[in-house]
């Protein structure tokens, strides 16, 4: 990651005011995110043709453990040692409590959407804030970096992370359209960050709906 960015911080509460004053379209950053999605699915269904990249961390942890342990108990331990390794981490970006205080600041109605907000500024602070400041060799290099984290929270396969890291470069290119637009990267921060909550919403609701579809099906050949 580059270093000594310096992000501006901005918590949700902020970046819905920024859009209630009309700097942010949610209709046109709601096709942007859409058309990520599209492009992220397509991503991971071509590096799904790779040998080994249908895997992921806790794939990889459960057969390692099986070697000394029964099947079961190797998944558990598998489990047990990657959420142990993703909270060992922490956080990306540390914040005081003054600001830690501000992000429990109810930025919209809908609790599950300010969750996601809250988590995609986390990662645009991490990943994107700042980066009018940097080379395109570094933005390209921080993108790598935003897919490669995922691939660390074990339930992501590798084919998945590494076409994170495409999609993380779509949500620079946001921010940078943004800095540009307004010369703050306040507005471009949270430009970037609802672009990212609004795609996990719209990925959240399609597993929802896929799973549903799912499990119709299984119920109507069961009947």
């Amino acid at each position: 990651m580059p270093r000594d960015t310096r992000p501006t911080f901005v918590w949700p509460k902020l970046v819905a005011t920024i859009e209630d004053a009309r700097y942010l379209d949610r209709r046109w950053l709601t096709a942007v995110a859409a058309v990520l999605i599209a492009m992220t699915i397509a991503a991971v269904k071509a590096l799904l043709l790779i040998p080994g990249l249908d895997s992921s961390v806790v794939n990889l942890l459960t057969r390692g453990f099986a070697t000394f342990l029964p099947r079961g108990w190797a998944t558990g331990a598998a489990w047990v040692a990657g959420v142990a390794g993703v909270l060992l981490i922490g956080d990306f970006t540390n914040y005081t409590k003054q600001q830690k205080a501000l992000h429990s600041l109810k930025a919209t109605r809908c609790e599950a959407y300010n969750t996601l907000l809250l988590f995609a500024l986390w990662e645009e602070q991490a990943f994107r804030s700042g980066s009018e400041r940097w080379s395109w060799c570094e933005r390209v290099r921080a993108s790598v970096c935003f897919g490669l984290a995922h691939v660390v929270n074990i339930w992501y396969s590798f084919a998945a992370g590494t076409a994170l890291s495409m999609t993380g470069f779509g949500f620079l290119l946001v921010y940078l359209w943004y800095y540009r637009k307004y010369r703050s990267q306040i507005i471009a921060t949270a430009a970037a960050a609802t672009v990212h909550a609004l795609y996990n919403a719209i990925a959240l609701s399609l597993i929802a709906v896929t799973a549903a579809v799912y499990l119709a099906i299984n119920i109507a050949k069961m009947l």
